[in-house]
């Protein structure tokens, strides 16, 4: 194997094994109720920065024998941008707009748009967690693929993992592109 293609799989395993990480970490924070919701849109991003700096030293140290941390550190901001603008769209989510727009109403069926009854299971469970008031569209490409009787917390945990995933392994791969050039 020439040196090409042992720097390529390096730079797709490093990519991939760190946002998991940041991913995991993000779904334990949020499943967990760890943290309050506006302090998620700090906290994640930050522990995706360190994450994929160090990362970043490790790539850059093992491809060139040598460490720029300037460049890691300033193109790292990146992945921290991203992980916040996700997480900042996410915590909009969790706000019931609607609530405010139109005012207190009863949580319908999905299938067949009819208002629940007063007395039924689904009624209490709509007014007590406003799914109904919130405009979730991230949120519900991932919840889409959840089976019902998954927990709430648990689901919002799934929805940051899959989207702290994807904002820290889209823009990272492409970091470690260009940290893994060599310039002597």
């Amino acid at each position: 194997m020439d040196s090409s293609s042992t720097n390529e799989t390096s730079k797709t395993a490093i990519a991939i094994i760190t946002s998991i990480l940041i991913a995991i970490s993000a779904m334990c924070l949020v499943a967990f109720d760890i943290l309050p919701g506006i302090a998620i849109v700090f906290i994640i991003p930050t522990i995706a920065y360190l994450v994929s700096m160090a990362m970043s030293v490790i790539f850059q140290f093992s491809t060139c024998n040598t460490i720029n941390i300037g460049s890691i550190a300033i193109g790292n901001l990146g992945v921290f941008a991203t992980n916040a603008f996700a997480c900042f769209i996410l915590l909009l989510e969790s706000v019931p707009v609607l609530k405010n727009v139109f005012g207190v109403y009863a949580p319908r069926n999905p299938l067949t748009g009819e208002q629940y009854a007063e007395d039924s299971k689904e009624y209490a469970e709509g007014m007590i967690n406003e799914n109904h008031y919130k405009i979730q569209f991230f949120s519900n490409i991932v919840k889409a693929v959840i089976p019902q009787y998954v927990n709430e917390a648990t689901k919002k945990g799934i929805v940051y993992l899959y989207w702290t995933f994807w904002m820290t392994i889209v823009p990272y791969y492409f970091l470690l592109s260009l940290q893994g050039m060599c310039v002597k």
